[in-house]
């Protein structure tokens, strides 16, 4: 198959997972609370999936080995990393956390020797330098951040790359052979909205439908249905098109998420945005088309992308 033909797919995947952050934030001013639209979020996503492969006649497994896969893949990936996102999201913009994004493949090259899935090559590992050092001039005066404001939060919104990157590494570690991808999604997203209905009461962050202004529920059940179709678009990429090509919808997400960001909130990042945005796409080509030298997990072939 062409590869033109995933260019569409791999444009809207990338709008949505960069709309992501901005929907969250304005479905919590408008009065959801975090972990309350998390789940919801992943509730409708993994219903909504598991339809999808009720149709398609995909069996979704729940033995053990599969749950062994589910529950560290939901709880790192989704649950953990969305903890913190949206904690983070209320005080910082959304603009910035679309930089932050990006650290994932590049931080899955350096934690991947710690499991014995490969070392970096020397261009992976600059690629991972430069990512850093791009979010690392991101929080700085004048950038994505507000003069003065936020810094501790930028920093522990720094903490979800870090989730998705060791989702990443289980997902490979555990993953079952001959699964099914859209099964593993669904099985991932359902068990995400049982540790975010956990958090949800233990925070006291519970939300019932219709407690909000019909815009944020609006919002928060278009956002289960966008999730859905994200991860969709991203197993068919996928299986047609490759981790090579997949892994390019990291530019397309940055990208959209500050333009997301500019037209929801007004956001107008300073002018060393623009450098720090160049150094992390820098640092996300050389991770995804270098990646690992040798082991089990390659940037370039991800089998897995967790979204907040």
């Amino acid at each position: 198959m062409a590869l033109a033909q995933f260019l569409p797919p791999l444009l809207l995947t990338g709008v949505i997972w960069g709309l992501t952050p901005a929907f969250a934030k304005l479905a919590m001013s408008l009065g959801i609370a975090p972990m309350g639209f998390a789940f919801w979020q992943a509730l409708v996503a993994g219903g909504a999936l598991w339809a999808a492969c009720a149709v398609r006649g995909v069996r979704v497994p729940l033995d053990r080995a599969h749950l062994r896969h589910y529950v560290p893949s939901a709880l790192a990936g989704f649950a953990l990393a969305n903890l913190v996102s949206y904690t983070a999201l209320q005080h910082i913009p959304a603009g910035f956390y679309a930089l932050l994004v990006p650290l994932a493949p590049m931080l899955t090259v350096l934690l991947a020797p710690l499991a014995g899935l490969g070392r970096p090559g020397r261009w992976g590992l600059l690629g991972a330098a430069l990512g850093l050092a791009g979010v690392a001039l991101a929080m700085a005066p004048g950038a994505a951040l507000p003069e003065g404001e936020a810094l501790g939060w930028a920093l522990f919104a720094t903490l979800t790359p870090v989730c998705f990157a060791i989702a990443n590494i289980l997902a490979v570690r555990l993953r079952p052979p001959g699964s099914h991808p859209m099964a593993l999604g669904t099985g991932t997203l359902l068990w995400s909205a049982l540790f975010f209905a956990l958090f949800a009461w233990a925070r006291g962050e519970w939300h019932w439908p219709g407690a909000a202004p019909w815009r944020a529920e609006l919002i928060l059940l278009v956002q289960g249905l966008l999730t859905a179709l994200a991860y969709a678009l991203y197993f068919r990429m996928i299986a047609g098109a490759g981790g090579v090509f997949t892994s390019q919808v990291g530019y397309v997400a940055t990208l959209a998420g500050l333009a997301w960001g500019a037209v929801i909130f007004g956001e107008r990042p300073g002018w060393l945005t623009l450098p720090a945005a160049l150094l992390v796409f820098a640092g996300l080509y050389l991770v995804t088309t270098r990646g690992i030298t040798t082991g089990g997990v390659t940037t370039r072939g991800a089998t897995t992308r967790q979204r907040p």
